[in-house]
């Protein structure tokens, strides 16, 4: 069987996460990257191509990404600095991020050197999070638009942050402008409200989702689980409880990705799609996440991980 063929756009982040006992240890995060390793380990063809530091964090990504068997371009290496995190826990171990973003190599591409790179038959391009900021506009955005234009699906994780640009409204507006074009969005309650957007969530996704051509928007609430909402359909599924606790770091990255890797593979990323199949790979996600949950850091669950729990359940 072929694997489902896609690519990714964003940032590579080394994560200094904080510690009990107040020291820091390092671990290679930011959202996207955290897709690219998670669909992968869904059996997915996933090629990142965001450009990769040569500073010595960068050097560390690299050999992630070969490990990881994770296709990179050739020659797609910056001079720029690797962009740094500091990670803080609360006591239920929900994180928070000091970024350092100035002059970073995962921004250092033009829209035609991206172009340039795509890989041929890719059914998915993947971006979001720390992409989704106003001087990347002009990048991405005739790209999204030549892919849509040969059916290619545009998934997009708006995870706002908070001091990425020093106008928040201008960071905001570019958000709502790149979700126009995707086929499916994931938007957290935290997001929609860094966003300015308070009340019931549910509204705002469906504003969301009004934004977009024959889209779908997935919905999370955290504790109070996810939706998966569509011009038709407002599909819901309870968190999955973890039995061990780690921390929540990457968990959305694992869920979103898991959940698209699902729907890939049945065919069946699209609002037409039978509901049944949408939420299936919903309780996907939810599951791959609990796993991820489990350890500390972003650590994907496999595809036969998480099959061995849905099954488990039945």
């Amino acid at each position: 069987m072929t694997r489902p063929k896609v690519a990714v756009f964003g940032e590579a982040i080394i994560d200094m996460i904080e510690q009990q006992d107040g020291s820091y240890l390092s671990f290679i995060g930011g959202s996207p990257f955290n897709v690219a390793r998670s669909f992968v380990k869904q059996g997915l063809d996933c090629t990142y191509l965001s450009p990769i530091s040569t500073d010595l964090m960068g050097e560390k990504i690299y050999a992630a990404v070969v490990d990881e068997d994770i296709k990179v371009p050739a020659n797609n290496r910056s001079d720029k600095n690797t962009s740094l995190a500091l990670v803080y826990k609360d006591a239920e171990g929900k994180p928070s991020y000091r970024l350092y973003r100035k002059s970073v190599a995962d921004l250092d591409i033009s829209a035609d050197a991206l172009l340039a790179m795509l890989p041929d038959d890719i059914e998915l391009f993947h971006t979001g999070s720390l992409a989704l900021v106003p001087e990347m506009l002009d990048v991405l955005i005739p790209v999204v638009k030549k892919l849509k234009a040969k059916g290619v699906k545009i998934s997009i994780d708006v995870n706002v942050r908070k001091g990425v640009e020093t106008s928040h409204q201008q960071y905001v507006a570019a958000i709502w402008r790149f979700v126009e074009f995707a086929d499916i969005v994931k938007v957290s309650d935290e997001d929609l409200a860094l966003k300015g957007l308070y009340g019931e969530p549910e509204f705002h996704a469906k504003a969301m989702l009004a934004r977009m051509e024959n889209g779908m928007v997935v919905l999370t609430l955290g504790e109070g689980g996810s939706h998966l909402i569509t011009s038709e359909h407002n599909l819901k599924q309870s968190v999955h409880k973890a039995e061990i606790f780690g921390d929540t770091v990457g968990a959305g990255d694992t869920y979103f990705s898991a959940l698209i890797a699902r729907l890939l593979k049945d065919h069946a990323l699209s609002p037409e799609a039978a509901p049944a199949k949408l939420s299936d790979a919903l309780r996907f996600g939810a599951i791959a996440a609990s796993l991820n949950v489990a350890t500390v850091g972003c650590n994907p669950p496999t595809f036969a991980e998480v099959q061995k729990v849905m099954e488990a359940l039945v």
